[in-house]
Order: structure tokens, then sequence, then C-alpha cells
């Protein structure tokens, strides 16, 4: 799924889908090194390095990991990748759902606890001008709906990496208004090709809403 060569992008800002098991993971490349939205469940790292050879990324050039929520699918194997190295970016709005990660794995998931001491804390607010100094324009933004923990990634060029918020017409939550409101936080913030967590990727953001 690289696309290097589309108009608009900022020059080396590439994407890979380095997905396994029926989940999408994400690797944007900047010029400083690779910023990976989400892992798998625990015990999976060789699938994700299999991952990486296939899409020619080096582990050294692994430099950052977003969860865009902390369930075992998308967040079960971020210690394994922080002890390679790479810095975990936690928002605050995300730090309960960490230290609770624990508590919804199965007894037999090697999990390894996440150290909660040697995150990298970026408030929300702060986000696009950390992601300005790593070569990613862009944002984060809170958009509850699946989990309370949740947050996207917004690429100033209408990329939106939303784990697993979904609209009316693909899996209704609970709290529909909450993840309606989400949905008007994407749009507000230039969300316009969707990349979720499951499913068909890269699709206007019309498709998703009800």
């Amino acid at each position: 799924m690289a696309d290097k060569k589309a108009a608009g992008r900022p020059r080396g800002l590439d994407l890979v889908d380095l997905g396994y098991d029926s989940t999408h993971y994400y690797g944007l490349s900047a010029p400083g090194g690779w910023l990976l939205i989400d892992v798998g469940w625990p015990g999976t790292l060789p699938k994700l390095r299999a991952a990486h050879t296939r899409m020619g990324i080096q582990e050294r050039d692994l430099r950052y990991l977003l969860c865009t929520h902390f369930h075992p699918d998308h967040a079960g194997i971020a210690q394994d990748l922080k002890n390679l190295g790479v810095r975990l970016i936690v928002p605050p709005e995300q730090e309960h759902g960490a230290i609770a990660q624990r508590t919804i794995m199965r007894p037999r998931d090697p999990y390894i606890d996440i150290d909660m001491a040697t995150n990298l804390t970026l408030p929300l607010a702060e986000s696009a001008a950390f992601l300005a100094s790593v070569g990613i324009p862009g944002c984060l933004i809170h958009t509850p709906g699946h989990s309370d923990d949740s947050v996207s990634l917004v690429l100033e060029d209408g990329r939106a990496f939303i784990g697993d918020l979904y609209g009316r017409a693909w899996s209704p939550e609970p709290d529909q208004a909450k993840v309606d409101r989400s949905w008007r936080a994407l749009q507000a913030a230039g969300a316009r090709r969707i990349f979720p967590g499951h499913g068909p990727i890269d699709r206007p953001i019309e498709d998703y809403l009800g």
C-alpha cells in the first residue's frame, strides 16, 4: 500500500499496511524513522517482524508507536516494541486504558505489562507540534465510542487512522451519540480518507457516516 507519489503528501511520508490476523497495523515513514499505528495480540511480535521484512523496514528505524486504543488486538505487544527501543506515545486520555489492558487479557496470553513510567506522554493539544517535529504533519484527537481511550491520527492530507471507531452502517455502538460526536470531530479535523483497524481501507469518510 506504499504510495510514494501521491500529490500533496509530504515527501518521504509513505504508508504501509503491516496487518495480520484480520487487523490492520500501519506504518508511516517520516524523515526521522517510522511511526507504527497499532500492533497485535500478545505473542505476535514474530508476525510483526515478518511484516517489517516483507515491507523492507529495518527494526532499527522504528521510532514511535501510537495505539489507537488499548485492546489486545491493537496494543497487545506494545511493551515488546518498547523493549526494542520504540517510544510509546500515550496521551493522558489513554493512560487509564493502558493501565487497564492487563485486566482484559486471557490467562494464556503472553502479555508483557506496559511500563507507564517510560511512555512518551503527549497532551493532544501538543500533538500537532510534536508530529511536525518528527516530520509527520497532522494531529491526534480524542474519538471515544468504541472505547473511552480511543484516539485517532489525522494527517494534514486528510488520511485518518481511527482504530475501531465505526459509523452507523458498520457497527452500531451502545452510545451512538458518542460515536457520532467523534465522527464530527474527525470531519472538523480535516479527515477525508479513512484507515480503520478492520475491514476496507482508504475509503471516503462519507462511507462511514449515517
